[in-house]
């Protein structure tokens, strides 16, 4: 049982290590996210460039969800690390 515990434990580190890695990540996103919403604004506006508007928006979309999982995560993070300092 100790074992498992002690698996757990490791686990628990490394999902909360990596979200404190993604946190770096996070503003890096919203520029790609910004930047992609620029690009189907510029494609919107060229009639040439439309196929790519599609594109765009799944990039933008997606760089956006992503940095709102991380604030997710981070929030989660510091949830737990303040419940358990109060435990210990």
């Amino acid at each position: 049982m100790e074992v498992v515990l002690l698996w757990l434990d490791d686990l628990d580190d490394l999902v909360f290590s990596a979200v404190l890695v993604f946190e770096r990540v996070r503003g890096a996103l919203l520029k790609v996210g910004l930047a992609a919403s620029y690009g189907i604004v510029g494609a919107e506006l060229s009639i040439v460039a439309t196929q790519w508007a599609p594109t765009l928006a799944i990039v933008a979309a997606g760089c956006v969800t992503a940095w709102f999982v991380g604030a997710t995560s981070h929030a989660l993070y510091h949830r737990h690390s303040k419940a358990s300092v109060r435990t210990a």
